[in-house]
């Protein structure tokens, strides 16, 4: 559902202010907002907070898959050695 001209303003003034203002400051009631705004303040909160966990996963999948190529090629060179040991 796209934002409304509010929501729209209100993103891009949550983008200026940062994530971790705005948590703080919603939360700890620093700054006062109009119960709409600060729905929206929780929403937007809450995408960011699921944009990280998909980040994170992505990369812990990143780095489990170069684990393993990683893995692979020490045994490729330990089989090479033991070749060419056994050849010679």
């Amino acid at each position: 559902m796209p934002d409304t001209d509010d929501e729209a303003k209100w993103r891009a003034e949550f983008e200026r202010v940062g994530e971790t203002r705005l948590r703080d400051g919603v939360t700890r009631g620093h700054i006062p907002f109009p119960e709409p705004k600060r729905e929206f303040a929780f929403r937007w909160l809450l995408e960011k907070e699921n944009a990280k966990t998909l980040r994170e996963e992505e990369l812990y999948g990143y780095a489990k898959w170069t684990f393993w190529a990683a893995v692979g090629a020490v045994l490729v060179g330990i089989i090479g050695i033991l070749v060419t040991v056994v050849l010679h």
